[in-house]
Order: structure tokens, then C-alpha cells, then sequence
């Protein structure tokens, strides 16, 4: 008989009882996850990372909600760009952030991104 239940596996109920007990399997951390998956995008409502965060966005946002016209500073984490845009649903003016920068917005970006998404 395999020593498959040795891992946490019933092969009777064909459940995972302990999915951390299964080899090789490990928690990722939400830095770690988005950088295994191309990277994230940090904004801050003050200058140099200071302030009011959003950590961590991984995926396209067609609206910021509300940090929507906040953002006055970025990071962008891992091997691929971002595009911010000035309205939502990825309308207005657009820049692209480059991955592994981060600085402050200027001109009509400052305090004015509203939608994100992957470059």
C-alpha cells in the first residue's frame, strides 16, 4: 500500500485532510505571491510611500473605490509594468509605471489615478 496517507491524504474519501501536511506545499505570504506571479502595485496618498496605503494589488481594478484620486506615490514590485489611468474602467490619461520603480506622481497624475492594470 502507498505511504500517500503519510501526507494527509485519505484516498477513501478522496479529501485532503491537512493541506499543509502534503509536501512541498507552503504559505506565500501577499508580497511573496505577487512577486511569483509578475509583481504588485503599492500606491500611497502621500509623498515617499508615506500615508494611506494600497498594498499589494495584483490584479486589474477598473475603479480604486475610495482611494480613487488619492494616489500621490508607487511601487511596483517584480518583472511587469503597470498602466495607471486617470478615470475608471481604464479611461483618461494613461502612464505606464515601470516594474521594479517606485517615486511620486506629478503633474495631472498626482492625487488623480483611478483605475490599474497590467501592462
Amino acid at each position: 500500500m502507498s505511504n500517500i496517507n503519510n501526507y494527509g491524504v485519505d484516498m477513501n474519501n478522496k479529501q485532503i485532510k491537512d493541506f499543509y501536511s502534503i509536501e512541498a506545499v507552503q504559505d506565500l505570504s501577499h508580497e511573496a505571491a505577487a512577486t511569483i506571479s509578475g509583481g504588485a502595485l503599492d500606491l500611497s496618498d502621500k509623498k515617499n510611500g508615506e500615508g494611506a496605503r494600497q498594498n499589494n494589488i495584483i490584479n486589474a481594478r477598473r475603479s480604486l473605490g475610495s482611494f480613487n484620486n488619492k494616489a500621490t506615490w508607487y511601487e511596483v514590485t517584480g518583472r511587469r509594468d503597470w498602466i495607471v489611468y486617470t478615470g475608471e474602467n481604464f479611461t483618461g490619461a494613461s502612464r505606464r509605471l515601470k516594474a521594479g520603480t517606485k517615486g511620486n506622481f506629478t503633474g495631472p497624475f498626482n492625487n488623480n489615478i483611478a483605475s490599474v492594470k497590467l501592462g
